[in-house]
């Protein structure tokens, strides 16, 4: 995890100097196309997640997992958001916001109509319904939750443009 991690830091870093300093016309089309390829991933795992937690065939540290990559996915997907200046999240919300409204049911289906539902297990369900649900309608608000950070890259890049002219 910890090479996997470098190695997004790295490009991500790399990307970001490409667009901001370098004036890069073609990365950010790619990773327009990326991060809906982000979306797709994360999607998949979160049905996949749907899967096993509906089958209660799992543990804490087994959840913790699947948590922790749900969450790794999501990061880096946001992070990719932060590098394109006038990217929008919303339309991204939609499918995860679905996906949302499969596992409810799912919920619902396993615990008032399944007879060998273990509620033991209710506590996790819910729990990554509520993480995933505050996900994505933070996305799909757009309240402005990344805003200072994207001010911040940009007041840096805008800084350093002009120490850069300044020197010419």
């Amino acid at each position: 995890m910890i090479v996997i991690g470098l190695a997004f830091f790295v490009g991500w870093a790399t990307a970001l100097l490409a667009i901001r300093v370098y004036g890069n016309l073609v990365l950010p089309f790619i990773i327009n196309l990326y991060i809906w390829a982000c979306l797709i991933g994360v999607c998949t795992l979160y049905l996949m997640s749907l899967q096993r937690l509906y089958n209660q065939e799992y543990d804490f540290l087994h959840y913790m997992v699947y948590v922790a990559i749900i969450a790794s996915a999501a990061f880096g997907m946001v992070s990719l958001h932060l590098l394109l200046e006038n990217h929008d999240l919303r339309p991204l919300s939609i499918p995860i916001l679905i996906i949302g409204l499969i596992q409810l049911g799912l919920i619902v289906l396993r615990y008032v109509f399944t007879p060998d539902a273990k509620p033991g297990y209710l506590i996790y369900d819910l729990l990554f319904f509520a993480g995933m649900a505050v996900f994505s309608i933070f996305m799909l608000a757009d309240i402005g939750l990344l805003g200072p950070v994207r001010r911040q890259i940009a007041y840096y890049f805008d800084q350093s443009g002009e120490a850069i002219r300044m020197e010419d």
